[in-house]
Formats: C-alpha cells, sequence, structure tokens
C-alpha cells in the first residue's frame, strides 16, 4: 500500500496537462504492446518493397 499511496499522491501532485500526458503515453505503450506483431509484420513488409 505504501508504493500505491506515494505513486496516486506523486500523480496527483502532477499538473493537468502532465497527467494526460502520462495516461496517453500508458495507452500508447499497452497498444502498442498488443499490436506488436501486426506492426513488426507490415514494417518487414515495407522494407521488402524497398528491396524489390
Amino acid at each position: 500500500m505504501k508504493i500505491t499511496g506515494r505513486l496516486i499522491k506523486w500523480f496527483t501532485g502532477l499538473s493537468e496537462i502532465q497527467q494526460g500526458y502520462f495516461i496517453l503515453i500508458i495507452l500508447l505503450v499497452i497498444g502498442i504492446i498488443l499490436r506488436w506483431k501486426y506492426i513488426i509484420d507490415n514494417i518487414i513488409k515495407g522494407f521488402g518493397y524497398f528491396s524489390s
């Protein structure tokens, strides 16, 4: 509980803009992790296009 309490205190101490950026970054990282195979496959296809 101590770590959670400190994390909540730190988060609420941020400005509203910083809180919004922090939430967006977390959501983007989660989205990238969930779609990692799709992203990598399309990157490989893109480089395959230039090498042909």
